[in-house]
């Protein structure tokens, strides 16, 4: 038995329309903005509890640049490697591209103002127990892991947010 061939068109037009009507309401909503490529679950406003992984030297290394500024937060440096005015690891509005203990990659500001970490810190790796506000995203950022390297292009948008009321477990 065979179709009528205004069948098979009709149905090959049907499913290139849902594919664009899916595709406008993936824009729409926004479902870009409010997710990470990374961190997929991590909803735009939540704050979660997560687990940081670094090395006490990462305060003075670690560094992101970028000209996006989201609710006073921003890299340490401009999108062209300058340095933002007066920018230190001190200031808690300044990110930092940070790994949680299941690889996901994040910008957070606050994490070395935080008091727990004012004293003396372990000499080997260790974890920090934080509160993460997701405030946005990046969609583009440069990320340096040492303080000699050049900045790098993430491959992925980034969240960003805050850390705070962080413990060393």
């Amino acid at each position: 038995m065979r179709l009528p061939d205004n069948l098979l068109l009709h149905t090959v037009s049907s499913l290139l329309s849902i594919g664009v009507i899916v595709g406008l309401i993936y824009d729409w909503t926004g479902y870009a903005k409010h997710y990470a490529q990374g961190t997929e679950s991590w909803h735009l406003g939540e704050s979660r509890l997560i687990e940081v992984t670094v090395v006490r030297d990462d305060k003075e290394r670690l560094a992101c640049s970028s000209d996006v500024v989201i609710d006073g937060l921003h890299c340490g440096h401009h999108s062209n490697g300058q340095p933002f005015e007066a920018h230190t690891q001190a200031d808690s509005h300044v990110l930092s591209p940070f790994n949680t203990v299941k690889n996901e990659l994040f910008l957070g500001a606050g994490l070395w103002t935080s008091p727990v970490l004012h004293g003396s810190l372990p000499s080997e790796r260790f974890t920090v127990t934080c509160h993460y506000k997701k405030i946005g995203d990046v969609q583009s950022a440069g990320l340096r892991w040492a303080l000699t390297e050049p900045f790098d292009t993430a491959k992925q948008s980034l969240a960003l947010g805050t850390l705070t009321d962080c413990v060393i477990p």
